[in-house]
């Protein structure tokens, strides 16, 4: 099993979380590193611009399901996998897979707060 951070669509009740539907939610959680988040094309991306926490959900997830996720994410080619540390709300810290936006940041709009649900219209 792998866990993955969800910061955006696939958290619960998001529009792509069917996606991982059978994962096992460990409980919200946020990067222990700064980041930026945000928004291109109504699509949640994170880039290693250091900004501010993101927020988001830790999954436990199969291999089938990581590779499914690395198809919708483009990776390696638009976003890249990469295993970062991250602290759940019971204050333990686990390793988890996150996407890094690779590509240039067209029409983006910076979500300060780092969480995909304050995004700004």
């Amino acid at each position: 099993m792998h866990h993955l951070f969800a910061h955006g669509t696939l958290r619960q009740g998001g529009r792509n979380s069917g996606l991982i539907s059978g994962a096992t939610l460990l409980g919200r959680a946020g990067t222990v590193e700064d980041y930026a988040f945000f928004i291109i094309n109504n699509k949640p991306v994170v880039t290693r611009r250091p900004v501010t926490k993101i927020k988001g959900e830790v999954n436990s997830v199969t291999e089938e399901m990581l590779m499914l996720i690395d198809r919708f994410q483009g990776h390696p080619r638009i976003n890249k996998r990469e295993l970062v540390p991250v602290k759940l709300e019971d204050g333990s810290s686990v390793d988890a897979w996150i996407y890094f936006h690779i590509q240039p940041l067209r029409d983006s709009i910076l979500v300060d707060s780092g969480e995909y649900s304050e995004r700004k219209p």
